[in-house]
């Protein structure tokens, strides 16, 4: 489908061939569909990428900025936009406008029309945009590519105030590392207004002379559905490693055989991805680490730390970590605690750091360094898969 897309997008000199081919490169490493890739280069306007989309799919397709109906949102649950990856739209009747990015798939349009008992009439637009709904419509979190970033609405879960009182003990910092001259600003006060008092005018009920009716039994109480975490995958030993990266097949295994590799040396570990200026949370392991709020972490390069501090120079880092505004940050998303030292490396393909690894031994405790050499070789061959999978994307 990629293929038939930028074939698409070439006859009809929408871009050139050679963008297509960088942005097809650029998905094997980076992941996201080719359009969400053609529109972060700048290669190819929004509006021209839903019109190819549209008759790629032989289905109307939609662009730009878009307002679905209160009431066509409250026929899907945030849980089902978020599986089936849908907004709805407009709800007139016994039908439904369904935005998807992927009009062909019949299993979920049967799913959308059984829980809503409406007729589903799917419309296609880029997946960048869709993701811009699912963040605004129902406070998902999706990353912001593609399409310059929106203004966040206000009380979205995805917004942040900024740096809480609570993110690093100061004593902890301060018996580790001494003072460094951070100040943590204070929590942003509520402006939240309170609900107004009934009004005097309003009269009291005057009681009833019947008999009043039996009290309604209490509703019955339903427990909640349980959400199981899934099991941390077992550690891997270099020599595994090594052999999970040969003809790597897609940019998920590169992430998995790193982080587990990395948990058989350190207690816990994250896998950034840099790009555009930011390095994004994409997975992570270890003790106390979650996997919602390393997929919602972002470090701007520019406001330095060790992340910053390891793109820029290309080169890996061992040693305690600064209080910097990222460096608390990353430590806070972690789930807090300072440790004496960590280990931080970048992984380099296509001419550029896309990812960095950070780990480190928890609260109190010292990296060991000893055989380090280990993983600055499984670097290297993360290097050459992600150049073999860009060949091969093209």
């Amino acid at each position: 489908m990629r293929h038939r897309l930028g074939d698409l997008l070439v006859e009809h000199g929408a871009c050139a061939r050679a963008a297509v081919d960088e942005a097809l490169r650029a998905q094997a490493v980076f992941g996201g569909r080719l359009g969400t890739n053609l529109l972060e280069t700048g290669a190819i306007s929004e509006e021209r990428l839903a019109h190819a989309l549209g008759e790629l799919h032989q289905t109307p397709s939609l662009h730009g900025d878009l307002t679905p109906e209160p009431a066509a949102l409250d026929l899907i649950s945030s849980d089902d936009a978020d599986l089936w990856e849908v907004v709805p739209l407009r709800a007139p009747d016994r039908k439904l406008v369904l935005l998807t990015l992927d009009p062909a798939n019949l299993a979920v349009l049967d799913e959308v029309a059984f829980a809503t008992g409406r007729s589903v009439h799917p419309f296609v637009l880029p997946e960048a945009r869709l993701w811009r709904l699912l963040v605004r419509c129902y406070g998902l979190f999706r990353e912001e590519r593609g399409i310059e970033h929106q203004p966040k609405p206000a009380g979205s879960r995805s917004a942040r105030a900024g740096l809480d009182r609570d993110l690093i003990d100061e004593d902890e910092f301060q018996s580790l590392y001494g003072r460094v001259g951070l100040t943590t600003p204070p929590p942003v006060p509520s402006t939240r207004v309170p609900p107004p008092a009934p009004s005097a005018l309003v009269p009291p009920p005057v009681p009833s002379t019947l008999v009043p009716p039996p009290p309604a039994p209490p509703p019955p109480v339903v427990a909640a559905p349980v959400r199981l975490e899934e099991p941390e995958p077992s550690p891997l030993g270099f020599r595994e490693a090594i052999r999970f990266l040969e003809g790597v097949e897609e940019r998920g295994a590169i992430a998995r055989t790193v982080l587990r590799y990395a948990r058989s040396r350190f207690r816990r570990a994250v896998l950034f991805t840099v790009r555009r200026g930011e390095a994004h949370g994409w997975v992570g392991l270890g003790e106390g680490v979650k996997v919602e709020a390393v997929r919602r972490l972002r470090l701007p390069l520019a406001a330095g730390g060790v992340v910053a501090t390891v793109v820029a120079t290309r080169s890996h880092y061992l040693g305690p970590l600064a209080r910097t505004e990222a460096n608390v940050r990353l430590l806070k998303e972690l789930g807090g605690g300072v440790p004496k030292s960590a280990f931080v490396i970048p992984l380099l393909a296509l001419g550029q750091v896309v990812n960095v690894l950070y780990a480190d031994n928890g609260r109190g405790a010292l990296v060991d360094p000893t055989d380090l050499g280990e993983l600055l070789i499984l670097a290297t061959r993360i290097a050459q898969g992600y150049e073999a999978l860009a060949r091969r994307a093209v």
